[in-house]
C-alpha cells in the first residue's frame, strides 16, 4: 500500500491538471455559446434594421431606396438580356377625401388592403413598392413588349375595383395607373418614373380607373399645365378672379327668382378667360380650395347687397368634388352666411351626380349638415350618369337639374325630360332645365311643366349692375301690365 502512495501523488497534479483543462474547455464552450447567441442577436437586429431602412412601416412594401435599387437591378438586367422593364406608377383616387370621411385609421386600412392587392397582380420577379402617401409603384421586369404592362395595369384596375372592407363595411376604392416603358420612353431611371407620373395624371384626367401610356405630348401639357398654375395663383393673389350671374327664370311666376354664379378670370392682357380654359386644371390642383371660399364669399356678399336692393334671389354655386368632400366645407359656409348674415335657404349648392355614386355614405352625412344649414342641395347634370330619381331619394336634394343635351334633343325626343320632370315632382323636388336656347324650347318645358330654365333664351351671364338693370326692366314691365 505504501508503495502506491508515490504513484498516487504522482499522478495528483495530472489529475488537476486534467480537471483544470476540462473546467477552461467548459467556460470556453459557454463563452462561444454566448459569443454565438451575441452574433445572432447581432444580425438579426442588422436585419431589422436593414429591413426598416428599405421597407415602408405600415405596408410592408419596398420603400423609395429600396425601388432605386431594384430599378437599378432590373434595368441592368434588361440592357444584358434585351428586354424591356415597365414603370407603373399608381396613385388613389380621392385618397385625401377618405382619410377626411371616415379618419386616418380606415386610410391605413385601405393602404394596406391596396398594397396586398397590387402584390396579388404580379409576379414574384416583380416589385411593388410605396413611393409615398397614396403612392405606389409597380416595377415589371424581363417583359417582352409594352403591351404586357397594359395588360398587368388593367388587371390591377380590376382587382382594385372589388369593394374594400373597411371597418366591417364595404368601401369602393378606385386608382389612377400611368405607364413608362425602359428603354421605349426613357433610358433614365428618375425620367421613366416622372414620365409615368404624367401618364398617372394624365389618366386621372380620363376619370376615375383609369390607366395611361405615357405619350411624348403629355410633357408639353404638363409644362403647360404648371405654367397656368402659376397664372391662376397670381390671379387669386391679384383679385383677378370676377363672378358674373345668369338669371333663372321662374316659368310660372315669369319672374327672375335666382342666378347662377359662374366663374370668370379677368386676365389683364388676355381678356376675360371663360372657365373652359382653366376650371379643369384649377379643380384638380390644390387651388380650388382658396378660390372656391373666394367664391362661395363673394356669392353670399352679393346675395346680401341684392337683399338690401329689395331683389330676393337665389343664388347658386357649384362645388367640385375636392371642395364637397373637404372636412372644413360646412363649418365654413356656416361661418360666411353668419358673417354677412344671410340665410342658408337664399344659397343652392350644386354637385356632380357622379359624386353620389362613388361616396354614397358620406355624401349623405355631408348633404344632411348642409341640410341643418337651410342650404339648398342641387343635382346639376343629372342624366348624364347612373343615378336614377329613386336613388336621389336617399338624399337631401332639393334640386335637379336637367343638362343642357336632353333640352338640345327636345325637337326630337321629349319623353326623356318629360319623365325626369314627373318623377322629380312625384319626390317633391323642383326641376331647373339648363341651356335653353330658343323659344320652342322654353314653351316645351312650360309645358311639361318644368319649375324653373336658364340660358342664353333668357340671358347670358352678366354682371352684377347689369343683372340689376335686367331685374328694373323687367319690374316696370310688370307694373305696365298690372296698371
Amino acid at each position: 500500500m505504501n508503495s502506491l502512495w508515490p504513484v498516487m501523488a504522482g499522478m495528483a497534479p495530472c489529475l488537476l491538471a486534467l480537471y483544470y483543462g476540462q473546467w477552461q474547455a467548459r467556460g470556453l464552450r459557454a463563452r462561444c455559446v454566448q459569443l454565438q447567441a451575441a452574433l445572432a442577436a447581432q444580425r438579426d437586429t442588422e436585419m431589422r434594421l436593414d429591413f426598416i431602412a428599405h421597407h415602408d412601416s405600415l405596408t410592408g412594401l419596398p420603400n423609395r431606396l429600396q425601388l432605386q435599387l431594384q430599378l437599378e437591378h432590373g434595368i441592368a438586367y434588361a440592357r444584358r438580356h434585351d428586354s424591356l422593364l415597365a414603370v407603373l406608377f399608381v396613385d388613389i383616387d380621392y385618397f385625401k377625401t377618405i382619410n377626411d370621411t371616415l379618419g386616418h385609421d380606415a386610410g391605413d386600412q385601405v393602404l394596406v388592403q391596396f398594397a396586398q392587392r397590387l402584390r396579388q397582380c404580379v409576379r414574384e420577379v416583380d416589385t411593388v413598392a410605396r413611393q409615398g402617401g397614396d403612392e405606389f409603384i409597380v416595377l415589371l421586369t424581363e417583359l417582352h413588349n409594352g403591351a404586357d404592362a397594359q395588360q398587368v395595369a388593367e388587371k390591377i384596375m380590376r382587382t382594385i375595383a372589388e369593394p374594400f372592407t373597411i371597418n366591417d363595411a364595404p368601401l369602393e376604392v378606385a386608382a389612377s395607373i400611368g405607364v413608362a416603358v425602359y428603354p421605349d420612353d426613357d433610358e433614365d431611371i428618375e425620367a421613366l418614373i416622372e414620365k409615368a407620373d404624367l401618364a398617372m395624371y394624365a389618366a386621372k384626367q380620363r376619370g376615375n380607373g383609369a390607366s395611361q401610356r405615357f405619350l411624348p405630348s403629355m410633357q408639353a401639357k404638363a409644362y403647360s399645365r404648371l405654367i397656368l398654375e402659376a397664372a391662376l395663383r397670381h390671379a387669386l393673389e391679384h383679385n383677378e378672379f370676377i363672378l358674373t350671374y345668369q338669371p333663372r327664370l321662374d316659368l310660372k311666376a315669369q319672374q327672375i327668382t335666382g342666378v347662377k354664379a359662374l366663374l370668370r378670370w379677368q386676365h389683364p392682357e388676355l381678356g376675360v378667360v371663360m372657365p373652359l380654359d382653366f376650371l379643369p386644371v384649377l379643380e384638380q390642383s390644390a387651388l380650388i380650395l382658396p378660390v372656391g371660399a373666394w367664391v362661395m364669399s363673394t356669392a353670399v356678399a352679393q346675395v346680401r347687397r341684392w337683399q338690401e336692393q329689395g331683389h330676393a334671389l337665389t343664388v347658386a354655386v357649384h362645388l367640385s368634388a375636392r371642395q364637397f368632400f373637404n372636412k372644413d366645407i360646412v363649418q365654413a359656409l356656416a361661418s360666411i352666411l353668419d358673417k354677412a348674415g344671410v340665410a342658408g335657404s337664399c344659397i343652392e349648392l350644386e354637385i356632380a351626380e357622379a359624386m353620389l355614386i362613388d361616396k354614397s355614405q358620406h355624401v349623405e352625412d355631408i348633404l344632411q349638415q348642409f341640410n341643418r344649414l337651410g342650404v339648398r342641395i342641387a343635382i346639376s347634370d343629372f342624366g348624364t350618369g347612373y343615378a336614377s330619381l329613386g336613388y336621389l331619394r336617399r338624399f337631401s336634394v332639393d334640386v335637379v337639374k336637367i343638362d343642357k343635351t336632353f333640352v338640345d334633343d327636345l325637337s326630337r325626343d321629349e319623353a326623356m325630360v318629360r319623365s325626369i320632370i314627373e318623377a322629380a315632382h312625384a319626390q317633391n323636388m323642383q326641376v331647373i332645365a339648363a341651356g335653353v336656347e330658343t323659344g320652342a324650347q322654353l314653351a316645351q318645358l312650360s309645358a311639361m311643366g318644368c319649375d324653373e330654365v336658364f340660358g342664353f333664351y333668357i340671358s347670358a351671364a352678366v354682371s352684377p349692375e347689369e343683372l340689376e338693370a335686367l331685374l328694373a326692366v323687367r319690374q316696370q314691365r310688370v307694373a305696365l301690365l298690372t296698371s
